[in-house]
């Protein structure tokens, strides 16, 4: 995978976790947020009618001027300028704490506002028996009363268990994208060393290779008799194996960004001269080559570049078993299109997808590779093919041979 892929696939999964992340956040603040609202309400509602009660219990009209203040989030003073009758405020505050299903616990205490000082407080548990023996007498008239619900706060989180559970697949999501995001860099990390390895071994290979290629071609000179057939071998070796090297060293190369010069090109004279040029080298294999024709057009393209892809079909198609091979072209105002058929041994539906990747070789039976090389010929193919522009794919049935379809833009 190219760093540049790499690079995308961090951004918008960072983009989405941040996402994620950020509209719970601000749909846990709304929620929040509507719920202190609905609970600061619902105590208005209670010390109103508290209000009320005590107003009727002293024959009094309910102030014009709104009694009740909230000092914060969760402290709230009701002013009733009259005396406070304890033996009822703290069953009324509870009655209607209750009825407003408002379950916290609470603090409420009685403020003398003209000694500025608390003359009685008491802390009400709801779930428990809150009677006194003792209480204490008031003989001023002016007081009001405050009303604490110390876990307010901590309250307001419970019934959140959607948010809790979207919030541990949001943490597992995380988790798993960082393990994924480790797994895809050291994966990358070691396909590079990978291929600087191979790219190191075939370029150290190539200098001992050509200088072996010079001995044999020397000794073949003038060696002579029964030894002669064995300079021919290690002379034919040398030679495979320099063109494997080259094939490797080729295909890293076309994985680069390097751009390629295009030029002018008339594709059915092209064709011509290629399909002629494999009647002499296949000759001896009584291969029949057929070249179909229909439009005579110039593509605009990097001749050498579709040269080696086609080649490297050809071998291929006479490699597997071709031996009536066709070589078709149609064109239009876009570009060429270029088939190449051969009545081979075909390739298998499992294989059809896999066989342009790199080092990708099809196994015959028990697994066994009876053609030699590194498979790397049609991901050679499949390379250059890209660095025109176009596209490359294959049709075959086993056993009744392959079409190779060559897609080249114009220009």
């Amino acid at each position: 995978m190219k760093n540049a892929h790499i690079r995308v696939l961090v951004v918008l999964a960072v983009l989405s976790l941040v996402g994620i992340v950020g509209t719970q956040v601000f749909w846990l603040n709304r929620a929040i947020e509507q719920q202190d609202q609905v609970f600061n309400h619902n105590v208005h509602v209670a010390l109103r009618n508290v209000v009320e009660s005590l107003c009727e219990a002293n024959g009094k009209d309910f102030p014009s001027i709104n009694p009740i203040e909230q000092i914060s989030g969760n402290y709230f003073i009701v002013r009733t300028n009259d005396k406070i009758d304890l033996a009822n405020l703290e069953y009324l505050i509870t009655a209607e704490v209750k009825k407003r299903a408002i379950s916290q616990d609470f603090e409420y205490g009685v403020y003398d506002c003209a000694n500025d000082q608390m003359v009685y407080a008491e802390n009400v548990n709801l779930f428990e028996d809150n009677s006194q023996d003792v209480i204490p007498v008031l003989k001023n008239d002016e007081y009001y009363f405050g009303v604490y619900f110390p876990e307010k706060s901590k309250n307001l989180f419970e019934g959140f268990d959607l948010w809790k559970y979207t919030t541990a697949i949001s943490l597992v999501v995380i988790i798993f994208f960082g393990y994924g995001l480790f797994v895809i860099l050291k994966q990358k990390r070691l396909s590079e060393v990978q291929k600087d390895f191979i790219n190191n071994v075939s370029h150290e290979l190539k200098t001992p290779l050509s200088t072996l290629a010079l001995a044999s071609s020397t000794l073949n000179e003038k060696v002579k008799g029964s030894d002669e057939k064995y300079v021919r071998i290690i002379n034919q070796e040398v030679l495979r194996l320099q063109k494997s090297v080259e094939d490797i060293l080729y295909s890293s190369l076309l994985e680069t960004n390097v751009s390629v010069d295009k030029e002018r090109l008339n594709i059915s004279e092209f064709l011509s001269e290629m399909v002629n040029d494999a009647r002499e080298k296949y000759a001896p294999k009584m291969v029949q080559w057929k070249l179909s024709s229909k439009d005579s057009k110039d593509v605009v393209t990097n001749k050498k570049l579709l040269e080696s892809s086609l080649r490297n079909l050809f071998d291929n198609a006479v490699k597997y078993g071709g031996k009536n091979i066709t070589v078709q072209v149609t064109q239009d105002q876009k570009g060429a299109t270029i088939e190449v058929k051969d009545d081979g041994i075909g390739i298998s539906q499992e294989h059809q997808k896999k066989i342009f990747k790199k080092f990708y070789r099809i196994p015959d039976i028990n697994n066994q590779h009876n053609q030699k090389g590194f498979g790397l010929g049609l991901h050679i193919v499949a390379s250059e093919v890209k660095k025109l522009g176009g596209s490359i794919s294959v049709e075959s049935t086993l056993g009744e041979g392959s079409v190779f379809k060559i897609s080249i833009p114009n220009g």
